[in-house]
């Protein structure tokens, strides 16, 4: 029970935005890692302090993420371990970038996540080969002089506002040119 405590506790230091670095540093040993050595009792008086410092708003993320923590099953409470635990390995900048991120994400509507979400899904869902190709367009989009990549940006709008017959329409007449096979080049005199 105790070291699920210390392992909720550590939840917590991604998961509260008020816990500072320093609050972080009192609750490590030397190696960075939390103090397994510590008498239990300090431990504990440690927790409940951290406890009386935190809003209302706080603690109930706390009982939140509590709950949350109960209902999984053991596998799923290991892997968070093994993340948790990953993370203390990262430098503090890398760790500072990703609950930055996290903090970011937080802020995100909840049907625009929903609607990220289901974008990252369809791309790990398509073929590896596929994935290379678009990465490849996206590296020579990103080469192409700043002018460019704007006007390329304005059709992309202006592509997006039209209604979705057009957009199929357009978007068939693309497909059957890329198909057809290049013209011609005229010879040249010798």
């Amino acid at each position: 029970m105790k070291r699920i405590v210390v392992i909720i506790t550590g939840m917590l230091l991604l998961a509260v935005p008020s816990l500072s670095r320093e609050a972080q540093a009192q609750s490590r040993g030397s190696e960075g890692r939390l103090a397994a050595q510590t008498p239990a009792s300090t431990r504990e008086e440690d927790l409940r302090q951290w406890w009386q410092g935190l809003s209302s708003e706080e603690r109930e993320r706390v009982r939140e993420l509590h709950r949350r923590w109960q209902s999984l099953s053991p596998e799923q409470k290991q892997r968070l371990r093994e993340r948790l635990e990953s993370f203390r390995r990262l430098p503090p900048e890398e760790q500072d970038r990703i609950r930055e991120n996290y903090r970011r994400w937080q802020q995100v509507p909840p049907d625009e996540r929903e609607r990220l979400r289901e974008r990252f899904r369809r791309w790990r869902e398509l073929p590896p080969e596929r994935r290379e190709a678009l990465r490849e367009r996206l590296r020579e989009f990103r080469n192409l002089p700043p002018e460019e990549r704007e006007r390329l940006r304005e059709e992309w709008r202006r592509l997006r506002e039209l209604p979705p017959e057009e957009r199929q329409r357009l978007r068939r007449e693309w497909q059957e040119r890329r198909q057809l096979p290049p013209p011609p080049r005229p010879s040249r005199p010798r």
